[in-house]
């Protein structure tokens, strides 16, 4: 269930999420883990994310920025206002985030136990999905207002991008 949200979620983000929001794509024990290997030194490279992420990294590609943005033709305006779209929706995704933790949570302790009643277990099911589909709609919400100030060459050549990426192995959506 967890694998499932952090797929959609770093598929969803993969037009751009700073490594402060490495929560959302369910991975923090990951990022612990590889900080603790590093000596909690920051990966090289943790804020270009200049660059489609590779299979193994969980890092949203934040392609406004860095190579990525003279490669799309993005312009210093259109890299601005994305950024500021994604930092205005970034604490509803983190806070819809942590509410399908806590729900996913109480449901696993419910299965647990396995002393609940089938409804019940079915209303912990359908608020876990409502907050699923709340996170979903967030997301797809702030990635059309971005598309939306890219120009139709710029969102073929971001289309090209990421096909291109995924053909290689990176898989910008974070799928195995």
């Amino acid at each position: 269930m967890a694998r499932h949200l952090a797929w959609v979620l770093s598929a969803a983000l993969a037009s751009g999420a700073p490594a402060s929001a490495s929560g959302l794509c369910g991975h923090d024990a990951d990022v612990q883990q590889a900080d603790q290997q590093r000596g909690g030194q920051p990966p090289p490279d943790r804020d270009g994310d200049h660059r489609p992420p590779g299979k193994d990294d969980h890092r949203p590609w934040k392609f406004w920025l860095g190579d990525s943005k003279a490669q799309l033709g993005i312009t210093n305006q259109q890299s601005s206002e994305i950024e500021q779209i994604f930092q205005s929706t970034l604490p509803k995704l983190e806070a819809a985030k942590d509410r399908i933790d806590k729900l996913e949570a109480t449901l696993s302790q419910t299965i647990k136990d396995n002393t609940a009643d089938l409804g019940t277990v079915a209303q912990q099911v359908d608020r876990l999905e409502a907050a699923r589909a709340d996170l979903y709609k967030t997301r797809t919400l702030m990635l059309y207002r971005m598309r939306g100030l890219l120009s139709a060459d710029q969102r073929a050549r971001l289309q090209a991008a990421w096909e291109a990426g995924r053909a290689k192995g990176n898989d910008p959506g974070g799928r195995r």
